[in-house]
């Protein structure tokens, strides 16, 4: 009950925000992507040098950020299916290097690195151009609308 009360606080709090929708839906952008990179703890002071280089906004960066880190796991595990995809397709299953866990050599430990390496780009990328593109769209056209379903439906 408190958290789905802190969400909706939060969320209100985000379409309030008196700056564009361009630099809103930016940070917003941001501060999720930085989740599909191993930041070793320093996500929030990534995410805030991200938000001061490309000039959006630093608060929306900042919730973006701290809702989404749970997460993270379930985009690292996303950063490996997309890497295992573009890496070795034929030859290489992700599955069954997870399952040979204790059987890995050098080789398959690269391959594993390649493919969360080549994923995380992909999926950083994506989720910059998706989030911001959407963001956008949302904040420009729907802010209203959002700012009511929130009310109502959380």
């Amino acid at each position: 009950m408190i958290y789905r009360r802190r969400l909706k606080y939060y969320l209100i709090r985000l379409c309030r925000l008196h700056d564009s929708p361009k630099s809103v839906a930016g940070g917003i952008a941001l501060g999720t992507a930085v989740h599909f990179y191993p930041t070793c703890g320093l996500g929030a002071l990534f995410t805030a040098a991200l938000s001061g280089l490309f000039r959006t906004n630093l608060a929306a960066a900042t919730l973006a950020w701290a809702l989404t880190m749970p997460l993270f796991p379930l985009f690292f595990y996303f950063n490996f299916l997309v890497g295992d995809f573009f890496v070795q397709p034929a030859r290489h299953n992700l599955c069954f290097a997870v399952k040979k866990m204790s059987h890995l050599g050098w080789r398959d430990v690269l391959i594993l690195g390649k493919a969360f390496v080549i994923g995380s780009l992909i999926n950083g990328i994506a989720a910059v151009v998706l989030l911001w593109w959407l963001g956008c769209l949302l904040l420009k056209r729907h802010r209203k609308n959002v700012l009511n379903f929130i009310r109502r439906a959380l």
